[in-house]
């Protein structure tokens, strides 16, 4: 996140004339339109230069990026020093009542996003599985991690994994019934999208939580998690998209929780 933008231009620059036609095109929005490209995702960003989401991946990694979230991170510091807000939202004499307003109402929608049958499904291959992977790179692993521990509170055994020798290890050593739940605000996550795929050829229960549709997370996974979180200047670098996640996971818990306490009440 120390690279200035014009550090990132000129990387653009020495880089342009190696790129495909398509992610030239890519190149040059970029470096007209700095400003612009944090506040989209990497499908809108796909959509303005009319091309595919993959050219836009392959263009972040031409640069030396992990992906879109990690090239629009060098923009963020030069564009807060000349007063860019943030979260232009919450703006005015009571910024806490400004967010709550906003926070309810992303939370209203990512909620009446959820799908009660495929919670349903979800938690009961958790309690059936023999274990939990929880797949997460950055803030996502964060959020992983709290799920984790809350599986591990009720006694289900979950552990969570941001690096990529160990993601592939442990994805090498599943079994059908295991769950892979992996976790990326872009969908485009490539040590994510890999685990899911790695967890369905192994015959895993796979899941995916991002905040984009479509994604390639949301083509991989056989269960999809959405969340709904309009794009600031942070982008998943900001607490709030993890607040959403957050939501959706305790949904999910209350539900494993409840039927663990069924199941301790049925006759035996």
């Amino acid at each position: 996140m120390g690279t200035s933008t014009d550090e990132v231009i000129t990387r653009i620059n020495s880089k342009i004339a190696s790129l495909t036609r398509s992610e030239q095109r890519v190149g040059e929005y970029v470096r007209s339109h700095p400003d612009e490209i944090v506040m989209l995702s990497l499908q809108g960003l796909a959509e303005r230069c009319e091309t595919s989401d993959a050219t836009v991946l392959r263009f972040c990694r031409s640069l030396g990026y992990s992906g879109f979230q990690d090239m629009k991170s060098t923009f963020i510091p030069e564009l807060l020093r000349r007063g860019v807000s943030p979260t232009p939202e919450i703006t005015g004499d009571d910024p806490g009542a400004a967010y709550s307003s906003r926070l309810a109402e992303d939370t209203r929608r990512t909620l009446g996003m959820l799908s009660e049958s495929s919670i349903d499904r979800i938690s009961a291959a958790v309690l059936s599985s023999r274990q939990v992977i929880m797949v997460g790179l950055a803030g996502s692993a964060g959020v992983g991690r709290i799920f984790a521990d809350s599986l591990t509170s009720v006694g289900l055994p979950a552990t969570t994994l941001s690096d990529r020798v160990e993601i592939e290890r442990a994805c090498d050593r599943l079994r059908a019934g295991d769950v892979v739940f992996g976790i990326s605000h872009s969908g485009e996550t490539p040590e994510v999208i890999a685990a899911i795929e790695r967890g369905r050829a192994r015959e895993a229960v796979t899941v995916g939580m991002t905040n984009f549709s479509p994604s390639s997370l949301e083509r991989a996974a056989e269960h999809v998690l959405l969340t709904s979180v309009a794009e600031g200047l942070l982008g998943s670098y900001s607490c709030h998209p993890r607040i959403l996640e957050l939501v959706v996971l305790e949904v999910l818990t209350s539900r494993i929780a409840g039927q663990l306490a069924e199941q301790h009440r049925a006759p035996s």
